[in-house]
């Protein structure tokens, strides 16, 4: 037997500890590796569509109402509100994007709606509504406000209507939530239009008319310049139909 030196000893001592360390981890489990994903697609794809009772009931509102604190809105109870961003094609709601910011940051379900002025070229007004409100995924969708007919307005209302509602649907992707009142629509525009959402005006009943060519209603405007905690000057009173799929109200 040969004797190592102190010196020795130890290296060869390092050198056997080494290799058992090793070897130990080696037989150790492994654990499993997640390859990266893109998160933000991965919350597009598994985020639960909006549902009815999401919406419950809301306000709708323009420069007209004054100052709104939003976050009085949201604690009265209102859950979604429409604002007045275009009309026609040159003028822009002044109160606008400060509504728009402070919706979002009160929690509220918002959108965006254009007062359709019957005189104006249907694709012009498109141009100048797209160029103003940008939508996003969880927004209400684009509304056309139609309620009232012009002393110039010219034949073939339904079909500029119907070509300012397609170049809308092109630019967002979801069809427009038409708003009117059963009186307007009976008397100016047609049966052709009943594959719309459509947000009806009517005070003072149990239930809206429905226009022409509609079977049911997605939205009732039930009262207006109602007084709403947070609105200086009054809201327009809104629900939502509870027995129908809110999900043609939404961006995709």
């Amino acid at each position: 037997m040969r004797f190592l030196s102190c010196t020795a000893f130890r290296r060869k001592l390092g050198l056997v500890l080494a290799v058992l360390a090793v070897s130990s981890a080696s037989c150790q489990p492994r654990e499993a590796v997640t390859p990266p994903t893109d998160r933000a697609a991965d919350a597009k794809e598994t985020a639960p569509p909006p549902v009815g009772a999401d919406l419950q009931g809301g306000i709708d509102v323009s420069v007209h109402s004054g100052s709104v604190d939003w976050t009085a809105v949201a604690q009265a109870g209102h859950s979604f509100a429409f604002v007045k961003a275009t009309e026609g094609i040159d003028l822009k709601d002044s109160a606008f994007e400060d509504h728009w910011r402070a919706m979002k940051d009160a929690g509220l379900i918002r959108g965006a709606y254009h007062f359709y002025v019957t005189e104006d070229d249907p694709e012009e007004q498109a141009r100048f509504f797209t160029m103003n409100v940008t939508l996003a995924s969880g927004d209400l969708a684009p509304v056309v406000d139609i309620e009232l007919l012009g002393h110039g307005t010219q034949p073939g209302l339904p079909g500029r209507l119907k070509a300012y509602l397609d170049l809308i649907e092109e630019h967002y992707g979801v069809r427009p939530i038409i708003y009117t009142s059963p009186n307007f629509w009976d008397q100016h525009l047609t049966d052709e239009y009943g594959d719309y959402p459509l947000w009806i005006a009517e005070y003072g009943v149990d239930q809206p008319r429905l226009p022409s060519g509609w079977q049911t209603w997605h939205l009732w405007q039930y009262q207006a310049d109602a007084d709403v905690p947070g609105v200086e000057k009054g809201a327009d009173m809104n629900r939502f139909n509870a027995e129908l799929d809110s999900t043609a109200l939404f961006v995709p």
